[in-house]
């Protein structure tokens, strides 16, 4: 066998077989591959864009398959793996398999935090510059990001916090640059124009470090800068939030709501917000909404949008008085 063969590890060697082998006769084999297997062998193929002729000789000689006389190199990669995936599965079902295979490709900025302890994340980034802080920070998921802000001393968390909100896009060099230094600290590919942060981003960390570390950050953040705050603040609680919204808080907002306007708000609605209202409505009151819904003739986004906010603006005031409370994540937020 040559060397290049005996380097092949068993995945690597069964994609050669699938090859050497041609459409036809591999897809036969591959349909009796358990599904997990059937991953790996796809990457596997789809990293294999030909076949050497020496690779193809050993490999078939090793399986007994016999030996084949193609000359020069035969057809891999992706094409060979859709058309195989085809003959072997459906297009249907080779469509999905490629697809799950290129999206479990795709390198998110920052993915290998997602496990880390929030403790030993703010340890790592406690020294660096605050837009670097920042920068990290809007790429983790709300929640984890939430557990790390919030063992931040106050003066940083509103610093960060307000550079969360006004940063926009980075550059593939910078995020590179930032995460490859975090990689080496730890133990030691972006699209362009990556979205990075934002108010929105901000407004959903915060969302989750409970409702005294929100407000102390946000007063502090209003002291630095009332608009952008203010700002913050209208993204706190947004419309599609309705879903996590208990039954009594739910029973007591659509008191003061317009059927109108729910009607138009959920034009666009999730279909769990859309079930928070049918669910805690008489069942005349839904039949009324189902029809105003159905009789609504086609509006603007803008209309809709504006509805939605009249929903929160309300949301919020209820809560603001007291006559509700909406629980979104963080201790703080508990019943006793």
């Amino acid at each position: 066998m040559s060397d290049s063969a005996l380097t092949l590890t068993g995945t690597r060697k069964v994609a050669a077989l699938l090859i050497a082998l041609g459409t036809e006769p591999a897809a036969k084999l591959l349909a009796r591959v358990s599904p997990d297997q059937v991953d790996r062998i796809a990457l596997e193929l789809m990293r294999t864009p030909s076949l050497d002729p020496a690779v193809r000789d050993s490999v078939l000689e090793e399986t007994y398959a016999g030996v084949f006389s193609h000359l020069g190199s035969l057809p891999g990669g992706e094409s060979y793996a859709l058309d195989l995936f085809k003959e072997a599965f459906g297009e249907g079902k080779a469509t999905e398999l490629i697809a799950r295979v290129q999206k479990s490709q795709v390198q998110v900025p920052f993915s290998f935090l997602r496990d880390v302890d929030p403790v030993q994340i703010k340890d790592m980034i406690i020294g660096e510059h605050p837009q670097t802080i920042a920068l990290i920070l809007a790429h983790l998921e709300p929640r984890l990001a939430a557990h790390v802000i919030i063992l931040l001393d106050h003066d940083l968390q509103v610093e960060v916090a307000r550079r969360i909100a006004l940063t926009d896009t980075t550059t593939p060099d910078t995020l590179a640059t930032v995460e490859g230094g975090l990689r080496r600290r730890m133990s030691a590919v972006v699209t362009e124009g990556s979205q990075v942060g934002g108010v929105r981003p901000l407004a959903h960390v915060l969302n989750q470090v409970g409702r005294s570390a929100e407000r102390q950050i946000l007063g502090s953040l209003a002291e630095q800068d009332a608009a952008l705050a203010e700002e913050v603040r209208r993204f706190m609680f947004v419309f599609e939030d309705i879903a996590q919204v208990d039954d009594r808080a739910m029973q007591r907002i659509i008191r003061e709501l317009d059927v109108k306007d729910i009607a138009l708000a959920l034009r666009n609605g999730t279909d769990a917000v859309k079930e928070r209202f049918f669910k805690n409505m008489s069942q005349r009151a839904a039949e009324m909404l189902r029809e105003e819904m159905a009789l609504t003739p086609q509006v603007r986004m803008k209309n809709v949008e504006e509805a939605q906010g009249r929903i929160v603006e309300i949301i919020k005031r209820l809560e603001d008085q007291d006559e509700i409370v909406i629980s979104l994540g963080g201790s703080d937020d508990a019943l006793v």
